[in-house]
């Protein structure tokens, strides 16, 4: 009796997980296409602004001002203030390469919790720098929690829209 009984619920459990066979299966795209439906003018401009701002406080010497704006996902997916080693290595690199000027390079949607915001930041005014002269990547990864968006640094792992690590709209995610 026992075995028929084990056998029974083995056999229903069998036939529980093989849920719907006909769900279609989202790719990548498919999500992503989800994400940027729910976007509006002024995601984009919060998204931006934020971006703006940091990169002009730290033009102005706003720097402890601009990294406490800063924040990371951490490994369970929550949204924290930037690391103390993070907060250093970046002091370090804004104190060994200044910012005196910025663009814009793009900006991409793609999931909530990974989007691209690029900059590419000068050592010399805009009027005086020639074309093609030396600047740094400042990666961002704007993060949209509750409805709130967080400017978050985009850590090397993460993919990027123009990186060899770009996400294959290919890949299956659900």
């Amino acid at each position: 009796m026992k075995k028929l009984f084990a056998i029974f619920a083995v056999g229903l459990l069998v036939w529980s997980c093989g849920g719907n066979s006909e769900k279609r299966v989202k790719t990548f795209s498919d999500v992503e296409q989800e994400f940027a439906s729910t976007l509006t003018e002024a995601d984009t401009a919060k998204v931006l602004a934020m971006g703006n701002q940091f990169l002009d406080s730290i033009r102005s010497g706003n720097v402890a001002w601009s990294l406490d704006q800063l924040n990371e996902i951490d490994s369970v997916g929550a949204i924290v203030p930037i690391s103390t080693s993070t907060r250093e290595r970046l002091e370090a690199r804004f104190r060994n390469f200044p910012v005196v000027d910025y663009e814009l390079d793009y900006y991409a949607f793609s999931l909530s919790g990974l989007n691209d915001l690029k900059y590419r930041t000068f050592f010399q005014p805009s009027e005086s720098r020639e074309a093609g002269a030396p600047g740094m990547s400042m990666m961002f990864n704007p993060v949209k929690k509750d409805g709130e968006w967080y400017l978050c640094l985009k850590e090397a792992g993460q993919p990027a829209k123009d990186a060899s690590s770009a996400i294959d709209p290919r890949t299956i995610v659900e």
